[in-house]
């Protein structure tokens, strides 16, 4: 069977083809994702395919049709090579979903999705994949109930399935911080004789490739081979955008600050009050420290991407190099005409604790494994698994 195949069973459901680019793209401005803070737009002009490219070699776009033709609904499946418990394997990511508000619409694609992960292993293009996952803002009320990833158990506290229905099971909760502006003094004070901050040369990445590949290898759906991947296919990543932290033993951590802008641009309604009056104060200077987008003006993201940390570091020795790359990063990044610096912070890694003399910004937001029922041993591992390998400029 082919995904196709699979498809013919949803009237209204097909594979796009770059031929759709126009009415995707023209769908997601339509359904922003509404949290109850604030709306999301995500802006994929002028291309929705190129995000997808970034995010691996296989992709692929499903929608739905309106009985006028336009498009009313739209999913993505992209597959990467990873790691689970050690081994190598495929992982897939279910992403993009956007659903026009009727209800008989949101039972069908929920069904789609448990279909397309119940029966993966019998789809010539998903039989690889092992390992399935999503990621859901926790305000998002209108995709965790099409999902139901909303409820949960008495007994357990997990998320509870509907009888022959994947689980969703919470493996990474983390906090998006958007980091708005390093106050004055921040930076003092900020020696460390254990480690030495670097700035990554061409020479370095080998070191950097290896160090990359062996921590993702004890991660739950770890990458596999996608630093060197990143390099040839992310526009304007290189190696000397690494920033990396050593002792005497080796990297203890890396981070590259890099922008999505050319695939994605996010538009976020409601910016807080105190925040708007920050920025329009900072443009009275001549340099301004902090930079707030007007209202419908895209955000100008460097998302802290590749951020990793050695295994063998502790709670507090992982929070002192985190804010050591930090400070290299804006160091560097004096009169970089960004709004935000952005990083996931895993709840297992609590990276806030970090951030005093930093103004921030920040969503609750969760990754998801999807587990078909009564595969337990899968369940208890991913819930008790480190923080998974997970990159919110992917998004």
């Amino acid at each position: 069977m082919t995904i196709t195949d699979l498809l013919a069973r949803y009237p209204t459901a097909r594979l796009a083809t770059p031929a759709d680019n126009t009415a995707i793209l023209d769908l997601f401005e339509r359904t922003p994702m509404q949290t109850s803070a604030f709306a999301v737009q995500y802006r994929r002009r002028p291309d929705f395919f190129r995000l997808l490219r970034y995010q691996s070699d296989r992709s692929f776009v499903l929608i739905g049709q309106n009985d006028d033709g336009t498009v009313g609904s739209v999913g993505t499946v992209s597959l990467r090579p990873g790691w689970v418990h050690g081994q190598p394997t495929t992982v897939g990511y279910l992403g993009d979903l956007r659903i026009v508000l009727d209800r008989m619409v949101s039972r069908a694609w929920r069904q789609l999705f448990t279909d397309l992960v119940m029966r993966a292993r019998e789809i010539e293009e998903l039989a690889d994949c092992t390992h399935w996952f999503t990621v859901v803002m926790d305000g998002n009320h209108v995709a965790r109930a099409a999902l139901g990833t909303g409820r949960r158990s008495r007994s357990s506290g997990r998320r509870a399935a509907r009888p022959e229905a994947p689980a969703f099971v919470p493996i990474g909760p983390f906090t998006m911080r958007n980091l708005i502006m390093r106050l004055p003094l921040a930076g003092w004070s900020r020696a460390d004789e254990r480690w030495s901050v670097r700035d990554a040369r061409a020479d370095d990445r080998a070191a950097l490739t290896t160090f990359f590949e062996e921590e993702n290898r004890c991660l739950p759906l770890g990458f596999r081979g996608e630093l060197a991947r990143r390099m040839s296919c992310w526009d304007h990543l290189s190696i000397t955008d690494f920033i990396y932290a050593a002792d005497d033993h080796g990297i203890v951590g890396c981070v590259a600050p890099w922008s999505a802008g050319l695939a994605k641009q996010t538009v976020v309604s409601r910016i807080p009050a105190a925040i708007r009056l920050l920025g329009r104060g900072a443009r009275l200077l001549p340099a301004p420290p902090v930079r707030v987008p007007e209202p419908g003006e895209p955000l100008r993201t460097s998302y802290l991407t590749h951020l990793t940390f050695a295994s063998r570091l502790g709670a507090d020795a992982r929070r002192d190099v985190f804010r050591a790359m930090l400070h290299r990063v804006f160091d560097r990044a004096r009169v970089a005409d960004w709004h935000c610096v952005a990083l996931c912070d895993f709840n297992a890694w609590n990276l806030g604790r970090a951030l005093n003399g930093f103004i921030q910004q920040t969503v609750p937001i969760t990754v998801y494994a999807v587990v078909p029922p009564g595969n337990a041993a899968a369940f208890t591992a991913m819930e008790d698994a480190h923080p998974p390998a997970f990159e919110m400029a992917m998004v």
